[in-house]
């Protein structure tokens, strides 16, 4: 149903007005206007109103006719027809309780209520009666045919009455619920007998015959495809009509078509329609349908002819007024009426025999003079098929040859038997009363139009003006919206028309506006599609623009509920059922490709412009092509579109306009499209995909003006009554959350790319137009400021909505196949973009994907070897956003491998000085003049430079840069040779201070020696040059360097140096880009001291560790720069008597003592659940001497950890316990299930039993504070309460603005209760502000805090809490949870109680990793061989309780609480033997270190306890990052009482490396 406003109605009253016959007065002309314009209302009670209104004056004028006969029969049939739409309208009424006269309603509704009842029964009874006399032999079935068909005929004309939308082939029941038509329909479909009987069995020609019966079955067959053909809306034609062609039936309708007597031939055909629709009936039936379809095109001739005839007989006879005698109405033009669609019941078949078609044609005639008009206020909403007219017979061919139009064979008949001259005349002089034989008419053309020959020969001819006289509003109009779209679908056809007068296009664009405001949704649908297909015709383009087009095309979706995030909050959110919303959402699919097409096209045009004014010297052939016709298609590909939108935004200014844009923006469009994509979350349509796709392509080109970047920031309200932003919509779709779609993933990074790659400085586009602005320099300097502090707010958006870990999955991803490179190369562009921001640039560093090189490994090849293209865009992008990281220009020697170290090792070499010693280049030089004979020559340079007077020697040198020749001699010699070369670098680098020059100083004596020189130098050198030999290298022995890839790689200055000026560029690898000269403009030479110089950068730069400031170059000996020195502390292998000489040494070895202690862990109780019945432990909490378990049973058990012996035991849940915990005291315990129904509960433990205090439903996850410990902290999905534990009443809440939905979500408090970590965003718990959003790189887990209060570990990544810095990552703790030990380690273990219980299956993990916790080194992984469940630290660390759980195949389940002493070794035995008790010192230095916690509490058991959670951290001031040597640095006083016993480990005091790392 169309929903037309007030404007709307008065435009079209208008232009009806223009349109009346002059010969009509004014004020039935004003009259007629409303009416037709009620008529296609959606508001029933308007349509209630006129039909009142009408009914008044349609009395008044049966009064002033007398005793005629029609006039009775007019009131009779309007008495008939106003109890449905009163009856209905009185339904509502009931429905709403808004009824303005509740009394007639209700008296209305009973006679409404009581006659849909009596006709549900009739048809029940119907039904029942022939059941139960079928199967008697001489059963005539026609009567009961006949009274079905009536009921059906007189329901169908109470639904079309409603003016359902005609291209709605749905079942009745399914577009309108409340229609009695439908549920009769669903009624009769519920007798499969009956149906089987009449599909099968009344269509024979010789039922009669078969039931041995001297009858003919002609009455039969007609009354059977009649009722076939009312009940035709819910009948399955595709296996109805499969069926009847096995059976034969589809021949005899062929026959029966071809030659048989009115009404049968015309049923029979209408038939044929249907199953036509079956594409493979269609083709089975080819050469039946080559021979029908010229008769029925010459049928349609004949009847056109007679219909013409009839109706110039009718104009020449007078008929002033209605109030003319009853003959003078009964013309034979006149046509049937909808209101008098069930006047009279079918006549018997007037011959048994086939009839001339004369005879056929008398009867279609007679019948439609039978058929006189109620009323000329009334407009025929459909054509009934009993009576059958001339009309019936004429639809009925329509609908058939409509299913044949669109093959390619029947073209040539169309053309052959003048099927245009036979549309043209339907269409010519149209009654705007009656328009559905046009409708069929012009669905038969539009099936006809997607023949190219066809639709230009259709244009040619005139046809398009005869579309746009189809007058409006009427049914015709909906078959008009089919064929313009048709006609668009064709670019020759639109080509010509673009090129005919523009007063047409105007008309034509008018017209499809006008179906986009008041048509039925397929209409709507199909101007659409029209606007959206020629869009791209810039002549159309205009007109739609000055129409307003594009308000009217936004107004088609803004209105639909499923777009209104508030109708979830009504009741009216009920009212959209399945359908409704499936229809709405194809109209937002259908109007996001006309958005996407018309801002596709402006921008086509706009780019065009800019290209005339920036290069209005270019050739004439681009001239050409950029100045477009109006009548050529503008079309773009993806790359070429986002290639020319990066070049446009260089050129617009940060404040320009574009008008779309802004028209777009001042509608709300931009944030109606990022509403679509966050909806379409939950859509499921098969369109999602090019919806969400087109969306996402008008905000990529809206993104040439900055002013969208604005509305992609903003939040918008969900229908979940959160709130997101655009950005985070957009990412979404990147990240593959909507659909999978490569196609929805590139147009999604499109427009991040555009977003966050948008240029800061801005290109002068001088007389531009797309400069809004001046270019004075306060205005540009205003505009930098705001370009800054937009793309500043942009990169804050994408960053805080996780843009960097979508980006960095897409970098890495590996499918579709077809599209991965792409995808790649996109991400890796707008990573490169958003690492332009300080803050991302120095999280992204410290990535493993950057920091292990694992982004070298992708750059090397590509996914799928046929887009090696955009591999090559990948590899571009990657070396910039290495270069950004860095800081750094890229070796260009092997681009293939650019790591982070190769990059800072060439930037190394590039800056650093070479410096060499003249006298020994002078005694080459002259050692080089005597061996080719120029005595005298190197005698003058001896005496001028000062040479001292030896013998010349020869001796062997390195033959290459790669190979060398080192000492073999004494090897004190050597290291003295070393202790010297390392004198000299650091007297260099202490009293050197003028050599950290810049790069262009340094370098630019020695920028020629990247020309000219040739490749064999080295060798030339290395030959020709006479060398001294000394007395102390004849015992020299090669050592050869490898020449890896690596080694090669990190090379900045090619060995063999290119003579060509055209690759000087190349060369000069360490040069910044404004250094390079062009080598065309600045011809350099080669001279000596640029062969040296590159000789021995060369050299230095296969040094392995290269430094800035080096000493003079030895021209003697090959150059190394010297390797670091090894820490003599970070070795692990010193024994315990080392490192205790150590300590007296002064050196701290404290933390060499822990990690010595961690390596270490052996079995020391263990508690089964074997020895209970049915029981499995889940997880369990140390507490003092005593254990705490919680099982699956949902009980929870207390165990003596000294012998093992269980204490009590109380059930906590009714399903399994998930997590406990106790606080330090250990009068209070916390347990979670998660199970179902997610609750926490709150115990308190007296008299050795458990009792609830406090119950937290929806708490997935709760501990207590850390001070005081008097309150508690509850997880809620993505939020985190405070409660106080004494009041149970809620502290706080905090909720993110923007949650990151961690599915592990775990909020924890700092040691200081100061500091709250929930779901990735860090608050002030005072305060409850937020005061920073982490960034997520994992799926899982939230992270927690560290004991030193510095630093927060969230899955591999470590961030400062001061700076929000990404410190390092930890690959070891990937999905592993981190439990902090008292003695400094981190236990990191992927617990099975974290599993997610929906899942089928669970995977464990068998061992946990031992960490540092002061620089996280990985210091042992320990397999316990069985899946871990839960992991629990005791209070001073040296013991770990441990849920294990073992499972097989063909054995029980069973799980362990096992307790392991940390430090202890495990002696050899069998794994059998494991569970043994260690011996009995153990269990005595655990009592002892439990014993010195009395004070920390009252007593649990009578036995004293201590913390087990960060009791013993203390206080560190410095970051994880700290060298080892800082250990070192002094002393550690109790050093000697930690190296006594070592498997007392709880008398291991590790305070000294507080004062060690302080």
């Amino acid at each position: 149903m169309s929903n037309p406003n007030n404007n709307a109605n008065a435009a079209a009253q208008e232009e009806d007005d223009a349109e009346m016959p002059s010969g009509a007065s004014l004020n039935d002309a004003a009259l007629d206007n409303v009416v037709f314009a009620a008529a296609y209302q959606s508001d029933e009670s308007s349509m209630d109103a006129l039909d009142q209104a009408i009914q008044a004056e349609e009395e008044a004028e049966a009064q002033n006719v007398g005793n005629s006969l029609e006039a009775g029969a007019e009131v009779e049939v309007e008495a008939e027809a106003e109890p449905e739409g009163e009856g209905e309208g009185a339904a509502v009424a009931e429905d709403d309780s808004v009824a303005d006269d509740a009394g007639n309603a209700n008296a209305d509704d009973d006679p409404a209520a009581d006659r849909r009842s009596a006709t549900k029964k009739e048809l029940t009874q119907i039904i029942d009666k022939w059941e139960q006399e079928q199967t008697q032999n001489g059963y005539d079935p026609v009567p009961t045919l006949r009274s079905l068909a009536e009921i059906f005929e007189r329901e169908k004309d109470s639904y079309m009455r409603k003016d359902p939308d005609p291209l709605d082939l749905r079942h009745p029941y399914r577009t309108d619920p409340s229609c009695q038509y439908g549920l009769l329909l669903k009624l009769l479909f519920r007798k499969d007998q009956f149906m089987g009987k009449l599909l099968n069995d009344y269509l024979r020609d010789n039922y009669f015959s078969r039931q041995n019966m001297s009858r003919s079955s002609l009455e039969l067959n007609i009354i059977a495809c009649r009722l076939i053909l009312v009940v035709m809306p819910g009948l399955e034609t595709t296996a109805v009509f499969q069926t009847a062609e096995e059976d034969g039936i589809i021949n005899r309708l062929y026959n029966w078509a071809e030659d048989s007597i009115e009404p049968l031939q015309s049923y029979a055909t209408g038939l044929l329609a249907a199953a036509m629709e079956v594409s493979d009936i269609a083709i089975t039936c080819r050469e039946q349908n080559m021979r029908l379809v010229p008769k029925m095109i010459n049928r349609l001739h004949l009847l056109l002819a007679c219909s013409r005839m009839s109706k110039n007989t009718t104009i020449a006879e007078p008929s002033s007024s209605l109030n003319n005698s009853a003959d003078s109405s009964f013309s034979p033009g006149m046509l049937s009426w909808m209101a008098c669609g069930a006047a009279s019941a079918p006549q018997s078949p007037q011959h048994n025999g086939a009839s001339g078609s004369a005879s056929n044609m008398s009867i279609l005639f007679e019948n439609s003079r039978d058929a006189f008009p109620l009323s000329r206020y009334y407009k025929r909403m459909y054509i009934p098929l009993h009576p059958p007219t001339a009309d019936t017979s004429q639809m009925l061919i329509m609908r058939f040859l409509t299913s044949l139009g669109e093959y390619q064979e029947f073209l040539a008949m169309a053309f052959g038997n003048n099927v245009m001259g036979l549309i043209f005349g339907h269409l010519e002089e149209l009654d705007r009363r009656d328009t559905c034989l046009a409708y069929e008419v012009l669905k038969y053309l539009a099936s006809l139009l997607c023949h190219k020959k066809f639709a230009l020969e259709f244009i040619s001819r005139g046809g398009l003006e005869l579309l746009l006289n189809v007058p409006r509003p009427s049914l015709a109009t909906t078959g008009v919206s089919i064929a313009i779209y048709y006609l668009a679908y064709c670019e020759d056809a639109m080509e010509r028309i673009c090129s005919m007068p523009r007063p047409l296009i105007s008309n034509l664009v008018r017209y499809a506006l006008w179906i986009l405001g008041r048509c039925h949704d397929s209409s709507k649908c199909h101007a659409t599609m029209f606007f959206s297909l020629s869009f791209q015709f810039k002549a159309i383009l205009d007109e739609f623009d000055s129409q307003d087009g594009l308000r009217k095309l936004y107004n088609v979706i803004s209105v639909l509920k499923i777009l209104d995030p508030s109708h979830n909050d009504s009741d009216n959110g009920s009212d959209i059922n399945e359908d409704v919303e499936c229809a709405s959402r194809q109209m937002v699919r259908h109007v996001c490709i006309a958005m996407k097409r018309y801002m596709e096209a402006h921008f086509f045009y706009k780019y065009n412009n800019f290209l005339c004014q920036h290069y209005a010297t270019s050739s004439s052939s681009s001239t050409h092509y950029f100045s477009q016709q109006p009548t050529v298609a503008a079309k773009l590909t993806f790359d070429q579109l986002h290639e020319q939108l990066r070049t446009l935004q260089e050129h617009t200014s940060v404040r320009g306009h574009w008008e779309p844009v802004d028209q777009l923006m001042k509608l709300g469009g931009i944030t109606l499209l990022l509403r679509i994509i966050a909806f379409s979350y939950d859509w499921v349509n098969s369109g999602r995909s090019e919806t969400v796709r087109s969306a996402l392509d008008v905000l990529s080109v809206c993104c040439v003006i900055p002013r969208v970047y604005l509305v992609l920031c903003e939040r918008l309200q969900m229908p979940d009554k959160t709130t997101t932003s655009g950005f985070c919509s957009v990412l979404g779709a990147a990240a593959g959350e909507i659909t999978a779609d490569a196609e929805v993933l590139k147009s999604a990074l499109a427009v991040l790319c555009h977003c966050v790659c948008s240029p800061i400085i801005r290109k002068d586009s001088g007389s531009s137009s797309l400069m809004k602005f001046a270019n004075s320099s306060r205005k540009n300097k205003a505009n930098q400021k705001y370009a800054e502090e937009l793309i500043e707010k942009v990169w804050e958006s994408v960053c805080s909505n996780n843009g960097i870990v979508v980006l960095l999955s897409l970098m890495q991803t590996k499918g579709p196949i077809t599209d991965a490179d792409c995808i790649r190369g996109m991400a890796c562009r707008a990573l490169a973009g958003l690492a332009r921001s300080d803050r991302v640039r120095q999280i992204v560093g410290k990535l493993p994907l950057f920091a292990s090189g694992q982004l070298q490994a992708l750059m090397r090849d590509p996914i799928l070897q046929e887009k090696r293209a955009e591999h090559v865009i990948f590899q571009k992008y990657a070396l910039e956003l290495l270069e950004r990281i860095s800081g750094k220009t890229k070796p260009l020697n092997n681009p293939l491998d650019p790591s982070l170290t190769n990059m800072h090792k060439a930037n190394v070499i590039a800056q650093t000085r070479i410096q060499y010693n003249e006298q020994q280049l002078y005694q080459l030089i002259f050692e080089h003049l005597e061996s080719k004979g120029l005595s005298q020559t190197a005698q003058m340079l001896q005496r001028e430079v000062g040479l001292p007077l030896q013998t010349t020697t020869t001796r062997s040198f390195h033959q290459s840069p790669f190979d060398y020749k080192g000492f073999a001699g004494i090897s004190s010699l050597s290291r003295s040779r070393l202790r010297s070369r390392m004198q000299d670098v650091n007297a260099a680098i202490m009293s050197s201070s003028d050599q950290n020059r810049s790069l262009s100083e340094d370098m630019s004596p020695h920028c020629s020696s990247s020309i000219g020189a040739s490749s064999s130098m080295t060798g030339a050198a290395s030959t020709t040059m006479g060398v001294p030999n000394f007395s102390y290298l004849s015992a020299q022995t090669p050592i050869k360097l490898r020449k890896t890839e690596r080694a090669t790689s990190s090379v900045t200055r090619s060995l063999q140096k290119q003579i060509s000026l055209a690759n000087v560029e190349s060369s000069a690898v360490g040069l910044p880009d404004e250094l390079t000269i062009s080598p065309a403009l600045h011809p350099k030479r080669v001279t000596l001291n640029s062969i040296v110089t590159e000789y021995l950068t060369n050299q230095h730069s296969l040094c392995n560790n290269p430094v800035t400031t080096c000493p003079q170059f030895d021209l003697y000996e090959p150059h190394k720069c010297p390797d670091p020195r090894p820490s003599r502390l970070v070795s692990s292998n010193y024994n315990l008597t080392s490192r205790h000489f150590r300590t007296q040494a002064g050196f701290n070895t404290a933390r060499f003592d822990r990690r010595h202690v961690h390596t270490h862990f052996a079995p020391w109780r263990t508690m089964r659940s074997a020895d209970y019945d049915d029981l499995e432990f889940t997880c369990c909490d140390v507490v003092g001497n005593y254990l705490i378990v919680g099982t699956h049973q949902g009980e929870s058990k207390v165990f003596n950890m000294n012998d093992g012996v269980e204490q009590f035991s109380s059930i906590c849940h009714t399903y399994g316990v998930d997590a406990i915990q106790a606080n330090r005291a250990g009068d209070l315990v916390l347990t979670t299930s998660l199970w179902r129904l997610r609750t926490t509960i709150l115990w308190s433990i007296t008299d050795n039993e458990f009792r609830s205090k406090l119950r937290l439903p929806e708490v997935g996850y709760c501990e207590f504070s850390q001070t005081t410990q008097d309150r508690l902290l509850g997880t809620h999905t993505d939020c985190a309460v405070l409660y106080d534990i004494n009041t149970g009443s809620k502290v706080s809440t905090f909720t993110p603005t923007i949650p990151n939905q961690y599915t592990k979500n775990r909020a924890t408090l700092c040691r200081t209760d100061e500091l709250l970590l929930s779901d990735g965003v860090l608050w002030d718990v005072r305060s409850s502000k937020e005061i920073h959003k982490f960034d997520k790189f994992n799926q899982c887990i939230s992270g927690v805090f560290h004991p030193n209060c510095l630093e927060i570990i969230a899955n591999t990544e470590v961030w400062d809490l001061r700076t929000f810095h990404l410190l390092q990552t930890v690959p070891v703790l990937d999905q592993r949870n981190c439990t902090f030990s008292p003695m400094h380690v981190i236990y990191g273990a992927s617990l099975g109680a974290d599993r997610d219980h929906d899942m089928e299956t669970t995977t464990y993990d068998t061992s946990f990793n031992v960490l540092d916790a002061y620089d996280y080194s990985s210091i042992a992984t320990i397999d316990v061989k069985r899946n871990i469940n839960d992991l629990s630290v005791s209070a001073n660390g040296s013991l770990i309780a441990v849920v294990e759980d073992h499972s097989g195949y063909d054995s029980k389940q069973e799980t362990y609480v096992k307790i392991y002493a940390v430090g202890v070794k495990k002696s050899e035995r069998s794994e059998e033997e494991d569970d043994e008790e260690v011996p009995e010192s153990n269990e005595e230095g655990s009592e002892t270190g439990s014993d010195t916690g009395s004070d920390n509490g009252p007593n649990f058991l009578g036995f004293p306890l201590r913390s087990h959670r960060n009791r013993n951290f203390i206080d560190l001031d410095s970051s994880s990052d700290d060298d080892n040597d800082s250990d070192m640095d002094d002393g550690d006083d109790d050093d000697d009482d930690d190296l006594e016993i070592i498997s007392n480990v709880d008398e291991i005091d590790f305070e000294g490396d507080a004062s060690s790392d302080e």
